[in-house]
């Protein structure tokens, strides 16, 4: 099952979707700048030639799967943050959570009825590494947080502007995607 998922990705990747290119060239060029590198120096950083990156970063090549590994390295982020797959059944959830699961030490717990079923509004999932749990704590702090506008913000009790917050929680969120720390799998 796992050697066919790999599969389908490696086959979505290479196809030749204009989307799909405009995607991955506008999230290339996105985390590069991020991280202030040029394209020479995510150039020597993936092995690419900077030829190559220009023409990944305009949309007029799609790199296949083992040059977006090695650019997604250079920038120290996920090779995720590049799949753009949608998640629209449950099966795509389930697949997902199994997976995690799997890979990780992701504790399911929830409350049972008299019957012994579970209850799905008591359903929790959490991690034995605390690494993931702080940084899911601080994601569920920028969502709620990326949810005010501008009219919410009272100046008596905020010193700094609607849109430096916006900038400070999308920092936030963007430091998970560059966080190559390893997991704890024990």
């Amino acid at each position: 099952m796992v050697e066919c998922t790999i599969i389908y990705y490696k086959i979505l990747w290479e196809v030749n979707d204009v989307d799909n290119i405009n995607a991955i060239a506008s999230k290339i060029r996105k985390y590069r700048k991020e991280q202030n590198m040029s394209q020479d120096e995510l150039s020597a950083r993936s092995g690419i030639n900077v030829s190559t990156i220009k023409k990944y970063e305009i949309g007029y090549r799609n790199p296949k799967t083992e040059q977006l590994i090695k650019i997604s390295a250079a920038l120290g982020v996920s090779i995720n943050e590049f799949m753009d797959f949608e998640i629209s059944t449950i099966s795509d959830v389930m697949s997902l959570i199994m997976k995690l699961d799997k890979q990780t030490n992701m504790k399911i717990e929830g409350q049972k009825d008299k019957k012994g079923n579970y209850v799905p509004c008591s359903i929790s999932i959490t991690f034995t590494d605390e690494k993931i749990n702080d940084a899911l704590a601080i994601y569920l702090s920028y969502k709620e947080k990326s949810g005010i506008k501008k009219d919410e913000l009272n100046s008596n009790d905020i010193t700094i502007t609607h849109d430096d917050l916006i900038l400070t929680l999308e920092n936030t969120k963007n430091s998970f995607l560059f966080s190559t720390e390893n997991i704890d799998k024990n």
